[in-house]
């Protein structure tokens, strides 16, 4: 099967290794890659060591939140160029599906004939983001897949069928490590990108309220502000200045850092959709203190897998987090329970057998191929050797 992956950014966020993974599962299966995105990051480095060919899309930097009306326009500009960019893909290449990533360059789609599918990581927070994805759900041929509910409410489609497939994230192994550790200063940790919608400013509020009480506690932030304005991680270092919180910047190797901290705080607002820190660290065994919001409550059932917050708020967390480091037993509990729910839920082998059985079967959804003859309502599009296109 010939198949463009398509992706809005470049670097390796959660959404770009979930994708990678995805592209390791078409290696195997002998699928022929294509990789399209913005700029040029680790992304398009991956690609280019695994003999995928690339191509950027013509696409400027936006940042996250409201847009201005020239940030509108200018985002129209850069979707009709790469629209007509990934036709020339499609068509000089003969693709028979395209693999959208996210929301931010689904509309580059709109024009292109053969089967579509959107996986959906993030919640579809602006109108003209859902209703440019309700609008390909309508078309012959396209599938969404999405991370979590509570990202498929916008699009006002229960997940079931071939339209709409629910398919949670999945990771690989990071390496158990029960806990609690005796003997040691307790460590509470935030690992990922520094964005509004992920907290930090709670993070260290609830990290001067519990050193105010005198809590032997270390605080440590891994991460930077990947594809955010870097005003916000500004405003944290800020914050935190002359406190207990020490930034260590980013890293990938987060199994590493997962076996350092006791726990991981993840006070993430509404927006989320599906952490894939939360399961890297059930994998790992270390214990969870976390927002309800958003889609984390689908990943984490409080007081079992980990500890939802009563309230999304820098006192709430600070609670959970102490309640959770003076009980040795409940931490050795989330840490055992967590490790398990990796095991049953969110193996990086369920989610990749998944995600490749809808692209396959997408490939075989009847579509009139550049150059092909179209197909016959209710008949396969065979090759010119009389085996199904693919």
């Amino acid at each position: 099967m010939r198949i463009l992956f398509a992706d809005q950014f470049s670097d390796f966020g959660g959404a770009q290794l979930a994708l990678r993974d995805v592209m390791d599962e078409g290696a195997e299966r002998g699928w022929e890659s294509w990789f399209a995105a913005p700029g040029s990051g680790g992304l398009f480095e991956y690609c280019r060591k695994s003999g995928i060919a690339t191509h950027t899309l013509p696409v400027g930097a936006y940042r996250n939140g409201s847009k201005s009306l020239g940030d509108m326009a200018r985002y129209a500009f850069d979707m009709a160029r790469s629209a007509k960019s990934v036709g020339e893909i499609v068509r000089q290449n003969r693709i028979e599906l395209a693999y959208f990533n996210g929301p931010r360059v689904l509309a580059a789609a709109a024009g292109i004939r053969c089967p579509l599918i959107f996986h959906l990581h993030s919640a579809l927070d602006k109108t003209y983001s859902r209703a440019i994805a309700r609008l390909l759900l309508s078309r012959r041929g396209a599938t969404v897949i999405v991370a979590s509910h509570f990202v498929a409410r916008p699009l006002e489609i229960a997940p079931g069928g071939e339209k709409l497939r629910l398919i949670y994230n999945g990771v690989r192994d990071c390496g158990f490590v029960p806990r609690p550790r005796a003997g040691r200063t307790a460590t509470v940790g935030m690992i990922g990108r520094i964005a509004p919608e992920k907290g930090h400013l709670d993070f260290v509020q609830a990290a001067g309220m519990l050193a105010a009480k005198g809590r032997d506690v270390r605080f440590i932030v891994v991460g930077a502000a990947l594809f955010s304005d870097p005003a916000y991680e500004a405003r944290v270092r800020a914050a935190a200045a002359g406190g207990t919180v020490e930034f260590r910047g980013w890293t990938d190797d987060v199994a590493s850092v997962l076996h350092e901290i006791d726990v991981l705080a993840v006070p993430s607002s509404g927006a989320e959709c599906s952490p894939r820190i939360l399961i890297e660290a059930f994998s790992a065994g270390t214990p969870i203190v976390a927002y309800r919001s958003g889609g984390i409550p689908e990943l984490v059932r409080s007081g079992e897998t980990g500890l939802l917050t009563a309230q999304n708020t820098p006192e709430a967390l600070a609670a959970s987090i102490d309640q959770l480091l003076t009980g040795r037993g409940y931490m050795a509990r989330l840490s055992a329970n967590g490790r398990r729910e990796w095991d049953s839920r969110f193996r990086i082998e369920r989610f990749r057998n998944e995600v490749a059985e809808v692209v396959e079967r997408r490939g075989y959804v009847e579509t009139r191929q550049p150059d092909a003859p179209a197909a016959v309502a209710g008949e396969e599009y065979l090759s010119p050797a009389g085996a199904p296109h693919r």
